[in-house]
C-alpha cells in the first residue's frame, strides 16, 4: 500500500442502497426550459399514474435528474474539498464537464494514454479515479485515444408529483408576473447614439412556478464507490472510506434541500421539506425502494424487501438487507441513520 493515492487488491462485498423519497417543495421554478414569448415556462413531462383499477396520462411539473444530479455532484464536490479530497478543477467550479473535453485535457492526456499503454484501461480509470472524487461518484468519460470511461455509481429519477391518499395529485402551476423598473437607467439608454432598439433597461417578464410534493428515486452502487474493476480482481483506493462518508453526506445535503437543485434560487428558493421516505440497504445484490409516487410506497417497499430476501437466501444462500423507514417529523433522524448505515455496508460491516 502506498501513499493517499495507494491501492489494496480485494473486491469489497457487494452492497447497494435504493431510496425513494416524498419531498414538499413549494413555489419552486428550479427546472425552467425556452421561453415562449416573455414566460420563462417550467420543465414538463407526460407521466402515466394509476388510479383505482384505471391509468390516467397527466402533463405535469417536474424536476429532471440531470438537475438532481447536478446537485448532489455539486454539494459532493464541496464536501470533498473541504475533507481535503482530490477534486478537479472543473467540479470545484461545479460545471461537471469532468475529463470529457479533449481539448481541456492538457499534460493529462498524456498522463492517460501512459497509463492505458502499461496498465490498460483499469490504470487509466484508477488515474482518473485519483484526479476526482466526483468522477468517481458521478462517472465519466473520456474521449482519448482509447477511451476511458466509468459507469456513475448513482441512478437518480426525474422528480415527479406524487398522489395522496384518495388518488389526488399533489401540484399546482402559477405565472408570476415581474417587472424590472428602472426608469432613470430607460431614460439615460435613450439618450445614448446608436443604441439598439432592443435594449431595454425596464422589462417585463413571467415566470412559470410550481408547487408539489415530488416523488423522487435514487440508487447508490456503495460498493464501487473508490473501487476499480480489474482483470483479476478489484483495486480499493486507501482512502475509500473517506469517498463514501462524502458521497452519502451529499446524499443527505440533496434530501435536505441544503444544495441549490436546478435555477432560480436567487429569488425562487424553494420551500422544501423531506416528508417521508424509506431506504433499503442490501448486498449482495440490490433490492429497489418502490417508488413514493404511490402513498404506499413505504408499505409496498417492505413486501418487496421481505420477498426479494427470500428468493434471494434460497438462491445464494447469504443475504442480508436493512429497511428504514423515516418516522413523521423526524427527517434529521433518517438522514443520520441513513449515512452509518450507508457507511457500515460499504464496509461490509455487518449493518444492524
Amino acid at each position: 500500500m502506498s501513499g493517499a493515492g495507494g491501492s489494496v487488491r480485494g473486491c469489497p462485498p457487494p452492497s447497494y442502497l435504493s431510496l425513494s423519497a416524498r419531498l414538499a417543495v413549494n413555489v419552486e421554478a428550479a427546472n425552467m426550459v425556452e421561453a415562449l414569448g416573455n414566460v420563462i415556462r417550467h420543465r414538463k413531462a407526460t407521466v402515466v399514474y394509476k388510479v383505482g383499477d384505471r391509468y390516467d396520462i397527466k402533463t405535469v411539473p417536474v424536476i429532471s435528474g440531470e438537475a438532481v444530479r447536478h446537485a448532489l455532484q455539486a454539494a459532493l464536490a464541496d464536501i470533498a474539498s473541504s475533507k481535503g479530497l482530490k477534486v478537479c478543477e472543473w467540479c470545484r467550479r461545479h460545471e461537471f464537464v469532468k475529463h470529457g473535453v479533449r481539448p481541456l485535457l492538457g499534460d493529462f492526456e498524456k498522463r492517460l494514454n501512459e497509463a492505458v499503454s502499461k496498465g490498460g484501461l483499469a490504470a487509466g480509470e484508477r488515474l482518473v479515479l485519483e484526479e476526482c472524487v466526483v468522477e468517481d461518484v458521478g462517472g465519466f468519460l473520456v474521449p482519448v485515444q482509447q477511451p476511458v470511461k466509468r459507469t456513475s455509481v448513482v441512478e437518480v429519477s426525474y422528480m415527479i408529483p406524487a398522489l395522496d391518499r384518495d388518488g389526488r395529485l399533489l401540484y399546482g402551476f402559477d405565472v408570476q408576473f415581474h417587472t424590472r423598473h428602472a426608469p432613470s437607467a430607460q431614460q439615460r439608454l435613450q439618450q445614448v447614439a446608436g443604441r439598439r432598439e432592443e435594449e431595454q433597461a425596464q422589462s417585463v417578464y413571467n415566470i412559470e412556478s410550481s408547487s408539489a410534493v415530488y416523488a423522487l428515486s435514487l440508487n447508490v452502487e456503495l460498493w464501487r464507490i473508490g473501487v476499480v474493476a480489474t482483470s483479476n480482481g478489484c483495486e480499493v483506493l486507501q482512502d475509500r472510506g473517506e469517498r463514501v462518508r462524502a458521497a452519502l453526506a451529499a446524499l443527505a445535503a440533496v434530501l435536505n434541500g441544503d444544495v441549490r437543485v436546478g435555477g432560480h434560487w436567487s429569488s425562487y428558493k424553494p420551500l422544501w421539506r423531506l416528508e417521508g421516505a424509506v431506504a433499503v440497504f442490501s448486498r449482495p445484490m440490490p433490492i429497489s425502494a418502490a417508488p413514493a409516487v404511490y402513498y404506499n410506497f413505504i408499505e409496498e417497499t417492505k413486501r418487496i424487501a421481505e420477498a426479494k430476501a427470500e428468493i434471494y437466501k434460497q438462491t445464494l444462500g447469504n443475504f442480508e438487507y436493512n429497511v428504514v423507514v423515516m418516522e413523521p417529523d423526524k427527517a434529521a433522524d433518517f438522514l443520520k441513520r441513513l449515512v452509518e448505515l450507508g457507511v457500515k455496508y460499504a464496509e461490509g460491516s455487518p449493518g444492524r
